[in-house]
């Protein structure tokens, strides 16, 4: 284990500037009201670079493990969350269309 230990510290330094860097990136995104509706897909994106580095850490074979059960689980998360998304705004469309309607017949 520790004959690696000079890899995995350019491994997480990396993952360290990631992380700030996509927070950031995920703040910007915050501010303008575009995550909306995407947030799950920023979360897996996010994993999916943290299962990167821990597959240059660990190998393959465990990170497809682990990738499989973020899939498992995640995935109905990820359709959830879109699907609540369209929902609000489809409703949210609807109230603005009977708002004007409103306005139409006064």
């Amino acid at each position: 284990m520790y004959q690696n230990c000079p890899i995995y510290v350019p491994i997480l330094l990396a993952l360290a500037v990631f992380g700030c860097i996509y927070n950031r990136w995920v703040e910007s995104l915050e501010r303008q009201g575009h995550d909306r509706g995407y947030m799950s897909l920023i979360v897996s994106l996010g994993c999916a670079v943290t299962l990167a580095g821990a597959g240059l850490i660990v190998g393959l074979k465990p990170v497809l493990w682990a990738l499989a059960c973020f899939v498992a689980s995640g995935v109905p998360m990820i359709i959830g969350s879109i699907s609540r998304y369209c929902r609000a705004r489809t409703q949210q469309r609807q109230e603005c269309l009977d708002h004007d309607d409103n306005l139409i017949r006064r």
